[in-house]
């Protein structure tokens, strides 16, 4: 990033009027830092005020430099984000992770869980039906800890039948599922509705008990084990996918 930052500090150097704005995960970790490193930056951004760099740029115009990286409420984005594709279209339900895995950078660099509310989904999967879509994949970091942050709390697995009872959706996927989180529940969900793939990606990261524990991971192998055997009784032809640190 900084290497990058150094043409564009150049310019400013040189006079060029330029607003330099660095954004994103690693602006989020290095926060005031980078300013002291690259002076020149004017608006050091994490990721959860993307929907608010207007008035971020506000205050820059108005001479100040800015760091925005404390941890803040995720407005609703009214923008229209960019789709690699006019078939299949991923839409995030839960932003940031409350985990603490000895390893991962996630949770200081997105923040903490917060939960988009059902309706503004179900909004967002229609419209994209609507617009020819057929394939939504619900996304989160650690989606099945979606709803535990709302009052009252709401269950993934609540979500999984709402979205995919939407009229004329053809395919419904999800990601990424942890298996400290991972319910019986949303298995049972996936079994009863149509429109939800039979496919679950369920990292495990390690096959040792002592490394979970050393790991922070908050979960055993048996209860991984257990999560499997859940899903081959109900679903003997599911797709399981995973990752592990070896």
């Amino acid at each position: 990033v900084y290497s990058y930052i150094g043409p564009h500090a150049k310019r400013k150097r040189e006079g060029e009027d330029v607003t330099i704005i660095v954004a994103g995960c690693v602006a989020q970790q290095e926060g005031a830092m980078l300013l002291r490193r690259a002076p020149e930056v004017d608006l050091v951004m994490g990721p959860q005020y993307a929907n608010r760099i207007g008035d971020l740029l506000e205050d820059v115009a108005n001479g100040n430099q800015v760091v925005a990286t404390e941890a803040s409420h995720i407005m609703e984005d009214s923008t229209k984000p960019r789709r690699g594709s006019t078939t299949a279209a991923w839409v995030n339900v839960i932003y940031g992770c409350n985990e603490r895995c000895t390893y991962c950078i996630v949770p200081t660099t997105r923040g903490v869980e917060q939960s988009r509310p059902v309706e503004s989904i179900v909004e967002e999967v229609v419209g994209l039906v609507e617009a020819g879509y057929k394939e939504i994949t619900l996304l989160g970091q650690n989606i099945d800890a979606y709803g535990r942050d709302m009052s009252p709390k709401r269950k993934f697995s609540d979500l999984i039948r709402i979205i995919g009872s939407i009229p004329k959706l053809k395919r419904l996927r999800f990601v990424t599922s942890h298996p400290k989180y991972m319910s019986l529940g949303v298995v049972d969900a996936v079994a009863e509705t149509q429109t939800a793939c039979e496919g679950f990606h369920v990292p495990f990261q390690s096959g040792s008990n002592a490394i979970l524990q050393a790991m922070g991971r908050g979960h055993t192998r048996e209860k991984y084990f257990k999560i499997i055997d859940r899903i081959r009784s109900k679903l003997p032809d599911a797709a399981i996918t995973a990752d592990v640190i070896v």
